[in-house]
């Protein structure tokens, strides 16, 4: 089943729009946590599907030089340099989520994000590609994704890194380049 998912977002991705649509009939069982415990971090959290979004709430520590919590699609090729935004549908805790384009496997390496905070209801945030900005390590560098960066993005995500302890959650409905 997997394999037909990837089959079918491959085809997405090299179409006119390419959509990742959560929910459990529809896909996201691929995306993974990835917290700060990797490095020592206390935080904590867990990701499912509901009904028609993904679903990613936990709690954020600062313990251990802690403080950020995500989620990662899989590693794939993803060209996006035929689009323009990206489009965001969520909802969540009034804190400061980034979603994350990454051009490399290292973590060291720089990738792109883009901050927004959701509200309780229902909104669609949309961000025009180039306004990604570089960051290294959890540092932003001052600049914004090239052009050639978006025909070699492997890998897209979530994070919370506002460096604040305590709950947090966030629903995505889905994920939209045009």
């Amino acid at each position: 089943m997997k394999v037909f998912a990837i089959i079918l977002m491959l085809g997405m991705i090299t179409s006119g729009e390419f959509e990742i649509n959560f929910g459990i009939s529809t896909g996201g069982d691929d995306w993974r946590v990835v917290n700060d415990d990797v490095m020592g971090g206390r935080s904590s959290s867990l990701a499912f599907l509901k009904p028609s979004c993904l679903n990613f709430k936990g709690k954020v520590s600062l313990e251990n030089n802690g403080g950020f919590a995500s989620i990662r699609g899989p590693y794939q090729k993803m060209d996006l340099s035929e689009y323009k935004t990206v489009t965001i549908r969520h909802r969540g805790s009034s804190r400061k989520f980034a979603i994350s384009l990454d051009r490399y496997r290292a973590w060291y390496r720089p990738n792109y994000k883009y901050e927004f905070v959701p509200t309780d209801e229902w909104q669609e945030t949309t961000i025009n590609l180039t306004e990604f900005k570089e960051s290294s390590v959890g540092r932003y560098t001052g600049n914004t994704m090239p052009i050639e960066a978006q025909s070699e993005i492997i890998r897209m995500g979530i994070i919370l890194y506002d460096k604040k302890a305590g709950p947090f959650e966030l629903e995505v409905d889905y994920i939209r380049f045009d």
